[in-house]
């Protein structure tokens, strides 16, 4: 079976800029295997021959049968010798794990863990970015990345005197909040000159909302709305799968999410 520990190809890292070109397959770790996002990821990748779960990493043993190799949080190291790309969808803590993991056996690192401290990036900006390419994306979701985009071009076009707002809702078991697609929006309106005051971002977490998002701008007599409204969490997996296949063999560096998104296929 593809997802097998014993099945792992060794090969060197790339050094280059692009991504690899290989017939081999992608050797994904991925941790917070259990997690809401990490088990379709592994589902999703596990069904796909251009990758190769070497293990899935949780605290947490699965209760079912599964086609890949579990491990436990102490008992990763063992397995990322043999990773092109570190995944990570745990918390936080767990993030700085996978980035310790990375420095270890220079794998590339993407990171869709949210609600993480400005000191925690920092970290992985300096200390991991500089030997492994490192991809932080709150939200792995191409359309995101358009909405972001088309919001700054927005602000740019409608200048002084447009108030932006943004409406965020999550699951109640979400705990960040704002939540990191949120930022991501406001830092794209404010880099582009709009008005938004952090009073003007509102949070709501209620029911199952996998993740719905609307940024207003209001102007005399007008106001404009872009919304996303993400159905399945599938959506992020397919794009964490698509960013880790950009992202593997990349040189190191500090990417973000429209650098691969870009170059993914």
């Amino acid at each position: 079976m593809q997802c097998l520990e014993q099945d792992i190809h060794k090969r060197p890292k790339s050094n280059a800029t692009a991504p690899m070109s290989s017939t081999h397959p992608i050797r994904l770790l991925v941790n917070g295997a259990t997690g809401r996002v990490g088990h379709r990821l592994i589902a999703l990748a596990c069904a796909d021959p251009r990758f190769r779960v070497v293990a899935g990493v949780s605290r947490n043993r699965p209760t079912s049968g599964i086609a890949w190799t579990w491990a436990a949080p102490e008992d990763a190291r063992r397995f990322a010798a043999d990773t092109d790309v570190i995944v990570d969808f745990s918390s936080p803590m767990g993030a700085m794990h996978a980035a310790e993991l990375t420095r270890e056996c220079g794998a590339a690192l993407l990171v869709g863990t949210t609600g993480l401290a400005i000191d925690q990036l920092d970290s992985l900006r300096v200390s991991t970015a500089t030997r492994s390419a490192v991809l932080v994306a709150p939200n792995t979701s191409p359309g995101v990345a358009a909405l972001a985009a088309v919001a700054a071009d927005l602000a740019r076009r409608l200048g002084p005197g447009y108030q932006a707002s943004i409406m965020e809702s999550h699951h109640a078991a979400k705990k960040d909040a704002p939540s990191g697609t949120a930022l991501r929006l406001a830092r794209a309106v404010r880099g582009a000159g709009g008005e938004l005051t952090d009073a003007n971002i509102v949070s709501v977490r209620s029911g199952d909302v996998v993740g719905e998002h609307t940024i207003r701008l209001a102007g005399p007599g007008e106001y404009l709305e872009l919304t996303h409204r993400a159905t399945t969490r599938d959506l992020f997996a397919h794009g964490a799968l698509r960013a880790a296949l950009a992202l593997a063999g990349r040189a190191p560096g500090w990417y973000t999410i429209e650098d691969v998104l870009t170059a993914a296929t």
